[in-house]
């Protein structure tokens, strides 16, 4: 974020308030959305039934779905109904090879994840009885101890439905820690405490790597009106968008903004849209259910800006429950 945005955003004047702007007409962007988009709720996701390597892994299925799961949704999308992805699991297995989504009637949804649990494994190290002194030299004993660390890995695929088009892929990993006092030297454990210390590394690599893929699937909202600061015409300007408390703005969060453009591939012929950044913005304090408002003081983005281009939430590298705002995770 520059130190102007920062200036303006946070110093004595606060933010740029709507009643000391005007209104600007500009064009609208050749790719604008429908009217079902703009009543869009977000993304529809087929969270298809969690994969394993491991036989012994499937207990685990059911803990990283409901993980995946809430931060889809706490992240503005919908998901498909978990028994209608089960019962689709095979088709987009069979879609992935053949790069086309086999189905009739209306579209089930707009993206399909598909995520395999790759490795699960803990250790262990034995810790003998030790003699130890305090920082006033004192002498005590710290007991016999066995430390744990599990480790796991994730691959998680997102597609576009129909065409089966790739989004992206992603490893999750994570790492866990953990100490239980015993005598045991052979660190033996209950099955009911080795499934919580591989759970908690599989909770920990999705919370650390999901924001990738959230960013990634982000639901899309739009610019819908430009208002200058009647002062600063042109140089400092707030966007009215469709991002409202129900996609979850906060203000501060940083937005990216995005032009749809078609790209003809010259060798199938085939035509597909894409979302090019062309900069970033910061949510200001005056927010609604149905939309807010993006300030900017980048002209040469301003100037380039239309009604309909794409906006949306930056979460960085911050967790589902999290926005990231002036650079910094805050829930």
């Amino acid at each position: 974020m520059s130190m102007v945005i920062a200036i303006a955003l946070t110093g004595c004047g606060g933010y740029l308030p709507v009643k000391d702007t005007q209104y600007v007409s500009i064009p609208v962007a050749e790719l604008s959305p429908t009217q079902d988009m703009l009543q869009s709720n977000g993304a529809k996701i087929i969270l298809s039934p969690i994969e394993y390597s491991d036989k012994n892994d499937r207990v685990f299925v059911d803990s990283v779905y409901d993980d995946l799961s809430q931060r889809l949704l706490k992240s503005g999308n919908v998901l498909v109904d978990r028994k209608l992805a089960n019962k689709l699991k095979n088709e987009l297995l069979a879609a992935e090879q053949s790069g086309r989504f086999q189905t009739s009637g209306p579209a089930v949804a707009d993206i399909a994840m598909m995520t395999k649990i790759v490795s699960l494994s803990y250790s262990s190290t034995y810790h003998k009885r030790k003699k130890k002194k305090d920082s006033k030299g004192n002498t005590y004993y710290r007991d016999a101890y066995c430390s744990f660390r599990s480790k796991a890995k994730l691959n998680v695929r997102a597609y576009k439905i129909p065409s089966m088009e790739l989004v992206n892929t992603y490893e999750y990993e994570g790492s866990y820690k953990t100490s239980i006092d015993m005598r045991n030297s052979r660190c033996s454990i209950s099955g009911h405490t080795t499934y919580n210390i591989l759970n908690a590394a599989l909770a920990k690599a999705i919370k650390s790597d999901s924001h990738r893929t959230l960013n990634d699937i982000a639901p899309e909202s739009y610019v819908l009106e430009r208002y200058d600061d009647k002062s600063n015409l042109g140089e400092k300007v707030l966007y009215r968008t469709t991002i409202g408390t129900r996609q979850g703005a906060v203000e501060g969060a940083e937005v990216n903004i995005y032009h749809k453009v078609k790209r003809k591939n010259p060798l199938t012929k085939t035509t597909r849209i894409e979302n090019i950044l062309i900069g970033e913005g910061e949510i200001t304090s005056e927010i609604d259910e149905t939309g807010s408002y993006v300030y900017i003081d980048d002209e040469a983005l301003i100037s380039s800006i239309k009604i309909g281009d794409v906006v949306k939430l930056n979460r960085g590298k911050c967790g589902f429950d999290e926005y990231q705002v002036f650079g910094v995770c805050i829930k």
